[in-house]
């Protein structure tokens, strides 16, 4: 269920020669699964790796409940992704067990979805259809039975934002999750569940809600603004091209600025898909108009300023 993410480098000039010489489907894949692991990106994948594990060559913690926060588009998903699949599901004799349980929330789940989607995340044959708490405690001794010893709820601004009874369900839930002490549960959100959180003792009190936050960029700061360019020329590093196309430049970093909100997210959205155009072009790079025709097409209708428009628009 995960990208095969694109983390390896093309140092050498016959490296980006050979990926840039492949079908366009798999330098498509190349550009769309792009994941530079940053010292940021490091950081918060050891941040999860401790709530799990705490002590080196220990067992996997139990009965804490953790949060990892940030903004949209700030690299969230990507950590805990990369995270899971590094512990995918492993074949036993009783069967497949999942260590790590990677599960999104939405804004569609109604009361029985949180447990329904831990039958569906374990690979179960069936769905029970029974009442909220009979599914409920069902799903909890169904992560038990299937070996799960970290539940990953990413995307819980989904619920928690909901003040009914979507999201008392839903953290009973993780409650009686946390209660049992099989597992630990580590929920992922935007920035603003932080206040719902703390609104529940009963969640906040199982471990006292250790919080793992991503970074934001500052473009007025220098420290920032050199982590931003680091991002970028190692981004460019993992691009199916055979040249570099100089992403991390300084006639470059104002506008990435201008488009990051202050994560890595939109960058990326424009860097992708200025890569398509440029494979599209069978252009040894990405150029300028790739990158001012990509951001153009992302402008909102009041906006004032066109990055990257120095030069022409792209036909």
């Amino acid at each position: 269920m995960f990208p095969r993410f694109n983390v390896t480098a093309l140092e050498t000039a016959a490296q980006r020669a050979e990926a840039a010489s492949r079908t366009p489907e798999e330098r498509q894949a190349m550009v769309r699964d792009v994941l530079f692991k940053s010292a940021d990106f490091t950081a918060r994948v050891k941040d999860v790796q401790r709530f799990h594990m705490p002590v080196d060559g220990g067992a996997p913690d139990v009965g804490q409940v953790g949060a990892l926060l940030g903004d949209f588009r700030s690299g969230k998903s990507f950590v805990l992704q990369y995270f899971a699949s590094k512990h995918p599901p492993v074949l036993t004799e009783a069967g497949y067990q999942y260590p790590v349980l990677y599960i999104e929330a939405r804004r569609d789940w109604n009361s029985m979805s949180f447990g329904r989607e831990i039958f569906d995340g374990t690979a179960a044959a069936a769905i029970p259809n029974l009442s909220v708490a009979t599914i409920n405690k069902m799903a909890t001794t169904r992560l038990i039975k299937m070996g799960v010893k970290l539940l990953i709820v990413d995307d819980v601004h989904a619920i928690l934002n909901d003040r009914g009874q979507r999201r008392s369900v839903a953290m009973s839930l993780v409650k009686y999750i946390a209660d049992r002490r099989f597992c630990n549960v580590l929920l992922a959100g935007h920035s603003a569940i932080e206040t719902a959180m703390t609104e529940l003792p009963e969640i906040e009190g199982r471990g006292g809600l250790p919080r793992f936050r991503m970074r934001k960029y500052d473009q007025n700061s220098v420290d920032d603004r050199e982590r931003l360019q680091y991002f970028l020329h190692g981004v460019d590093r993992l691009l199916p091209f055979r040249e570099l196309s100089g992403l991390g430049e300084n006639e470059y970093l104002a506008d990435f600025f201008h488009i990051s909100r202050g994560t890595i997210g939109w960058p990326m959205n424009v860097i992708s898909a200025a890569a398509f155009l440029a494979i599209n072009d069978g252009t040894p790079r990405i150029t300028l108009e790739h990158l001012r025709h990509a951001a153009a097409e992302r402008l909102s209708l009041d906006a004032d300023y066109v990055p990257f428009g120095r030069g022409a628009a792209h036909a």
